[in-house]
């Protein structure tokens, strides 16, 4: 693969979505991240958990695509040693399992608010021991990774980053990587569909709304907490489907390569290429889907370009005041003097 020349146009269309999804995930992950930080109003159960899933995206973004992108520019040479090369391999597995957890947890949760609106709210206490859990969780999927993960030099002297410490002739990795796709990405979105189909079938048959109860106070309880649970329905299905969407390529070309002829093609390498894009760029687009389909995030990235304008204008004004002011001074005294000089 190295020795093959690849075409400009691909090497500038994987270069320029290397560089956007590079800035779109560091900026629209941070911002996110400093909001909950900040503001108290934004830190419910759901928003927590959001939080949570771009911290994940967030690792990805600083760490993961940095090495690749140095890695591409590198003639796809591994320049960066093998301890580096262990926690770029173990990101993806880490990251991935925590960002799905986050969406499990955001299911969850809106499916108690939905079909048990009289149960009690997570507590801050609940909300950090799930949180935890998301993570240990995704700590041990992901641990066999460093054991195997590690720099490797082909006959023709490229190093590549790869998994060497798989045994020979055993079937460990391809058990390893199979459970991999049952746990982050076939069994998370069975439960995510079933959880969302019982929850809209609660919905539509919940008798809550449409009797009379003795409590007014029950009432409006319920009826809130179940409005709460649906405002974040909108976005929970976008981030659903772009995490499916950006994880299928991968999966994809893994049961192609092991089990078909991806590699008698002669395009393979174009496929390893834009397969690897798509989880790098489902950490560019969760903050796309916060911004849009959620109204608290909406307003905070709204607020920060207003602010931006503002003060672009602001900086604009001052110029052309200033500019005035020299212009005066100098059809006043007929000279060069400036401001600056006065």
């Amino acid at each position: 693969m190295a020795n093959v020349s690849e075409p400009v146009s691909l090497q500038w269309t994987l270069r320029l979505l290397y560089i956007s999804v590079f800035i779109v995930g560091i900026a629209g992950n941070v911002v996110v991240c400093a909001a909950v930080v900040r503001r108290k109003r934004l830190r419910s159960s759901n928003n927590l958990f959001t939080f949570n899933l771009a911290c994940a995206d967030l690792i990805v973004v600083t760490i993961y695509v940095p090495t690749q992108m140095t890695a591409f520019e590198n003639k796809h040479n591994w320049a960066l040693g093998d301890t580096m090369c262990r926690i770029a391999y173990i990101i993806i597995p880490l990251c991935l399992s925590a960002s799905i957890g986050s969406l499990l947890a955001i299911t969850v949760n809106r499916y108690r608010a939905m079909v048990s609106p009289l149960a009690p709210k997570l507590t801050g206490r609940n909300i950090q021991f799930i949180i935890t859990a998301i993570w240990v969780t995704s700590l041990l999927i992901a641990l066999p990774i460093i054991f195997v993960a590690g720099t490797e030099t082909s006959t023709n002297g490229q190093v590549y980053c790869s998994e060497p410490g798989w045994p020979e002739d055993s079937v460990i990795d391809n058990v390893y990587w199979i459970s991999i796709f049952i746990l982050q990405y076939v069994a998370p979105l069975i439960v995510i569909g079933v959880l969302s189909s019982i929850a809209a079938w609660k919905l539509r048959a919940n008798a809550l709304f449409n009797r009379k109860r003795e409590s007014l106070v029950i009432t409006k309880a319920v009826r809130r907490r179940m409005q709460q649970g649906t405002k974040i329905t909108k976005m929970l299905f976008a981030l659903v489907c772009i995490y499916a969407i950006c994880m299928l390529p991968q999966h994809a070309v893994y049961f192609w390569m092991e089990y078909g002829n991806l590699n008698q093609m002669g395009f393979k390498m174009y496929i390893f290429r834009f397969s690897n894009v798509f989880p790098m760029a489902n950490c560019a687009l969760n903050p796309i889907a916060y911004g849009t389909l959620n109204k608290e995030f909406a307003m905070v990235f709204k607020g920060l370009f207003k602010r931006k304008w503002n003060y672009k204008s602001t900086i604009c004004c001052r110029k052309n005041r200033d500019q005035s002011g020299v212009d005066i001074i100098e059809a006043k005294g007929g000279s060069d003097i400036s401001l600056k000089d006065i």
